[in-house]
């Protein structure tokens, strides 16, 4: 047993790194292809690498997080960046280091969607006692392989074509690939590219509901057990393949796409509704937590005692343990990975939890996102130790802060500025900010949004979508840069067939 187990693991492995090469059948590979899915564990394996490959440098380990995607949003310091990073916060598209970034990250997507369209296709037709956890294992993987598949489409749209408008419904835009294999998707237009990821993310919030909220209540209610911490419960159904579903598609985290997914569509009726639905499990059923003063480093504690990825508001992360390692790779300088301007962007509001958490007790305005946690003599390595282990390989996705934005700027477009404010001041409170006073003027209010947006996504890689959506100039550390609608375009790939 422990033989075929090891079999199905380099099988498996073959299957995630080389899957442009399984898009050509033949006979070997249906027979290889057999045996990784004989059984449940071979299943669990090749589920267990999409989210794996999900977490390289080329899409969430670096190039839509911490790197290319902030570096767009110039979250950094230009000099000393390398050359991919420092071409791309000039948005230089066409630039051949640029384009070498966004071609790989296009290939990976596809190819961890050939991965997800594989295993949907083995999972459909097999009976649910073949799992291990029956039926509830079957639709689990079938709802979580959707809505990564939705998530990378989603990413790609965003990244290679406009904003969707009126005007631009029907041209082409990318290809949205639900079948294995799939030798020559075709682009489809935005509508349909929109509608099927819809369609994948409602199904993943469907069927994920009810187990993450109702199954799996005692293991997904608390933080603890949501992300692998040291502490988490017997595990889930018995071994751990269903646990730490903080870093699996889950019920709020499709949840929250889904309002980040409609608000890219200008559907605010439906964003809003999904991120109420986040909302009331942190005001309501506090099973999502608001990070504090000193997790969140204030300086009247060490950084070193901050929680990194302020993971009670994580909502959905992936995982990496070598972020900190491909972290420090990318520091050509000291100085490059510092905030341009922090004072300018938190202006007086020196008092907000978010100013420290990046200044740090030194002043040389750092991210503790990344970077690695070091002992102090106030401080004991066990403490470092535990969040080097726990916390500093999560990758955040989407954090339930976001729906608080959305809420608010749905209110102000609706010109309910009374609960706008209400709202915003709510978020601004649990944020330390003691100023509360927020101008009446729907557009200024909506510009100090903007503000708070930059001050909450920092390095996260949602910055850059941010503007795009908004068609807003980006904030270089003392101004805004304008910007048109085509200058936020990624360069389509020129290899349409790395898929």
């Amino acid at each position: 047993m422990k033989m075929k187990r090891l079999i199905q693991w380099l099988l498996a492995a073959m299957v995630m790194t080389s899957c442009n090469d399984w898009l050509d059948i033949k006979s070997d590979n249906v027979l290889l292809e057999e045996e990784i899915f004989g059984d449940y564990t071979g299943v669990q394996m090749a589920v267990n690498g999409v989210y794996r490959e999900i977490s390289v440098t080329d899409l969430y380990g670096k190039n839509l997080s911490w790197g290319f995607a902030s570096a767009l949003a110039l979250n950094y310091i230009n000099s000393g960046l390398s050359s991919d990073l420092a071409e791309a916060s000039n948005r230089n598209w066409k630039n051949s280091s640029v384009l070498d970034v966004t071609e790989k990250t296009w290939a990976k997507a596809y190819n961890v969607i050939a991965s997800c369209n594989n295993i949907i296709q083995q999972v459909e037709k097999k009976d649910s006692s073949f799992f291990y956890n029956k039926d509830v294992e079957k639709q689990l993987i079938l709802a979580e392989m959707r809505g990564v598949r939705a998530l990378l489409h989603f990413d790609m749209l965003r990244l290679f074509c406009p904003v969707p408008s009126s005007k631009n419904q029907g041209d082409p835009a990318i290809p949205y690939v639900t079948k294995y294999p799939d030798h020559q998707p075709m682009r489809m237009t935005m509508e349909q590219v929109l509608e099927n990821i819809v369609s994948d993310m409602e199904f993943a919030q469907e069927k994920l509901g009810p187990l993450d909220t109702l199954k799996f209540e005692k293991w997904t209610k608390g933080r603890q057990h949501r992300f692998m911490s040291g502490a988490h419960e017997t595990p889930l159904g018995g071994d751990d393949f269903l646990n730490y579903r903080g870093t699996r598609m889950n019920y709020w985290g499709a949840t929250a796409l889904l309002a980040r997914i409609y608000m890219w569509m200008g559907n605010e009726e439906m964003a809003y509704k999904n991120a109420a639905i986040i909302k009331r499990f942190v005001d309501v059923k506090g099973w999502f937590k608001w990070t504090g003063a000193s997790q969140h480093g204030d300086v009247s504690a060490y950084p070193e005692y901050s929680d990194p990825k302020r993971w009670e508001e994580l909502l959905l992360g992936f995982y990496n343990k070598d972020n900190l390692d491909n972290f420090e790779k990318a520091i050509l300088s000291p100085e490059s990975f510092k905030m341009n301007e922090m004072e300018k962007l938190f202006g007086s509001e020196t008092d907000d939890y978010r100013y420290k958490f990046y200044n740090r007790y030194d002043n040389d305005r750092r991210y503790l996102v990344w970077e690695r946690p070091v002992a102090s003599s106030s401080n004991t390595s066990g403490t470092v130790t535990t969040q080097i282990t726990y916390q500093c390989p999560l990758i955040p996705i989407v954090r339930f802060p976001e729906m608080y934005h959305i809420m608010i700027e749905c209110l102000i477009n609706k010109k309910k500025i009374v609960e706008a404010k209400e709202l915003f001041s709510t978020l601004r409170n649990q944020r330390g900010v003691k100023e509360y006073v927020l101008p009446d003027d729907p557009d200024d209010l909506k510009e100090k949004l903007v503000n708070d947006m930059i001050r909450e996504g920092l390095t996260e890689g949602q910055t850059f979508f941010m503007y795009k959506r908004l068609n807003h100039g980006i904030f270089n550390g003392d101004k805004d840069i304008p910007m048109t609608a085509d200058k936020f375009i990624a360069e389509y790939p020129n290899n349409e067939t790395s898929y």
